[in-house]
């Protein structure tokens, strides 16, 4: 009896173990996705369907997601390229802090 209640508790970890690299696998993706938006935001419009869903990964994902993607999105909205460029690169620093990776 103490051997099975052994085994499942290794089950156990590797099922919470398991699903932790799934949600970081995700973030990281998300991540990418957005630094890539980042990246590209001095040469075109950057907020289409990829991006539009990696912030609201942020916002239900993330402690303070909401307030950090209300900032990406006002950066989205300067007209300057470069500060605009600026502006997002920042926020986006913010995001990966609050990430945790």
């Amino acid at each position: 009896m103490v051997e099975r209640k052994k085994q499942l508790g290794n089950v156990a970890f590797g099922g919470n173990w398991s699903e932790e690299i799934l949600i970081v696998g995700e973030l990281k993706l998300v991540l990418a996705v957005i630094e890539g938006a980042v990246a590209e935001s001095i040469d075109r419009d950057v907020f289409d369907a990829d991006l539009r869903a990696a912030l609201e990964y942020v916002c239900a994902k993330i402690e303070k997601g909401p307030m950090l993607v209300e900032a990406f999105k006002k950066g989205l909205r300067i007209e300057n390229q470069g500060m605009r460029h600026t502006e997002l690169h920042r926020v986006y620093q913010m995001i990966h802090n609050w990430a945790g990776l």
